[in-house]
């Protein structure tokens, strides 16, 4: 006799597959052995039900049955009912069932890293910047399909072109069914029979490639910068990796860096520091600023131009420029040169004098960047 399986699980023909589903899931638990031990009944009626959901979930199947009222084909061995059973009911109430993907996962290209070094100017001012690597991708000859000209690849036999394989573990109502990537064909759900001889297979090749990096201004030493899709191609027509730029800074001659400040060394002589002098102080950006040192200027003092350093990364904010002043003692002089700081050593106006007020240089030195 025909069975009603619109009738077994309780829903009207014309039922869509979230109705059925629903409805299965509340009987499956109801009727399920492992909530019934030893109810024979109960066993029986959990085998129409996952009966009827194997073939109303099935569009093909409920089509057959609607119209002949009975299915041909016998369902595969990993459509089976009580892993169909675990899968569904884990998955809506304990969030810990997975579902098998139609299609198989593309390989993901590798990311590629370089260095990137970059001078105090231009971190200073940003720039886009043109870098040249190795990098593998799709091939030529065959299109990206790893597969000599003229054939196709087959369908994997171990998954049966999905690119995963099923694994049960535990028994039961328990049961649940784990889905890996196919050792077989590793994820593509085909096999090549014949391989491209210029890639071997893969369908990429290494290549010389150019790419344009813009850098934002600001950068810092031990920053990696970030090009999606600027990678290694991935095979077989997979996503490319990504481009990964580690930031080195080159050591400058003139400026030392200090976060986004820079510090700068200004020599003078002893007299400029005594009767007081102007200085230019060069800027990154060729520009120059002006330094005016009253006399009796300490060697050491330090002087700060606000905003005058670097810009900080993704932000309109700028350091500070600091500059420190140092008497210059030569190591050379001539004798008339001589005669003339003795006569200065003699002067009790160059005697040391030191005012308790006045601070020491490490001491003014250290309240200064603590500010």
């Amino acid at each position: 006799m025909k069975k009603d399986y619109y009738a077994i699980l309780g829903v009207p023909r014309n039922a869509d597959l979230d109705t059925i589903k629903q409805a299965y899931r509340r009987l499956a638990l109801q009727y399920h052995p492992d909530r019934n031990p030893g109810n024979r009944e109960a066993e029986e009626r959990f085998k129409e039900i996952s009966e009827a959901y194997e073939v109303l979930s099935d569009p093909e199947k409920r089509r057959q049955y609607d119209l002949f009222g009975v299915v041909s084909s016998a369902p595969p061995p990993s459509a089976d009912p009580f892993t169909q059973v675990v899968e569904e009911v884990f998955e809506t109430f304990f969030g810990t069932g997975r579902r098998r993907t139609a299609r198989p996962q593309a390989v993901r290209g590798e990311d590629i890293r370089l260095p990137l070094e970059l001078t105090l100017e231009e971190i200073a001012t940003g720039l886009t910047k043109e870098v040249e690597y190795l990098r593998e991708m799709r091939c030529e000859v065959c299109g990206g399909t790893g597969s000599a000209q003229g054939t196709v690849p087959s369908t994997c036999t171990t998954c049966g072109g999905s690119g995963q394989v099923a694994y049960r573990i535990g028994g039961g109502f328990f049961e649940q069914v784990i889905y890996q990537t196919c050792p077989e064909c590793k994820g593509r759900g085909f096999r090549i029979i014949s391989p491209c001889s210029a890639c071997e297979g893969k369908g990429v090749r290494a290549r010389m490639h150019r790419q344009l990096v813009e850098v934002p201004p600001g950068a810092t030493g031990g920053m990696t910068l970030a090009l999606r899709g600027a990678g290694h191609m991935g095979p077989w027509g997979g996503p490319p990796g990504d481009l990964l730029l580690e930031v080195r800074e080159k050591p400058h001659p003139i400026f030392i860096r200090e976060e986004y400040n820079l510090l700068y060394e200004a020599w003078v002589s002893y007299p400029d520091l005594v009767l007081g002098t102007t200085l230019t102080i060069p800027l990154l950006n060729d520009e120059k600023l002006t330094l005016s040192l009253s006399p009796g200027t300490l060697s050491g003092e330090v002087f700060r131009f606000t905003g005058k350093g670097l810009p900080h990364y993704n932000s309109r904010k700028r350091g500070d420029l600091l500059v420190q002043v140092h008497v210059w003692v030569p190591k050379r002089i001539s004798s008339e040169d001589k005669k003339l700081l003795e006569l200065m050593r003699q002067s009790s106006a160059f005697q040391p004098t030191p005012k308790k007020s006045e601070k020491s240089f490490l001491r003014r030195f250290r309240e200064f960047f603590q500010k």
